[in-house]
């Protein structure tokens, strides 16, 4: 994600939400809003997927969705 493009809000909230799956704060109704707020936009889904890329690149694998 290039922050450079005035992306912040959407970098820092997918990172948000990939550290909320990381730590297992996500029940049910958690994995419902993430799923909302990725359709909502692409460059929330873009976000989201560099944010994967990256903690995965760290060896920081997240867990799969349900």
């Amino acid at each position: 994600m290039n922050n450079e493009n005035g992306n912040d809000a959407e970098w820092q909230a997918a990172l948000d939400w990939l550290m909320r799956m990381h730590d297992g704060e996500l029940d049910d109704a958690g994995h419902r809003e993430l799923h909302a707020w990725l359709a909502a936009s692409p460059t929330h889904r873009d976000a989201f997927r560099e944010a994967e890329r990256l903690w995965t690149l760290t060896g920081l694998l997240p867990p799969k969705d349900k």
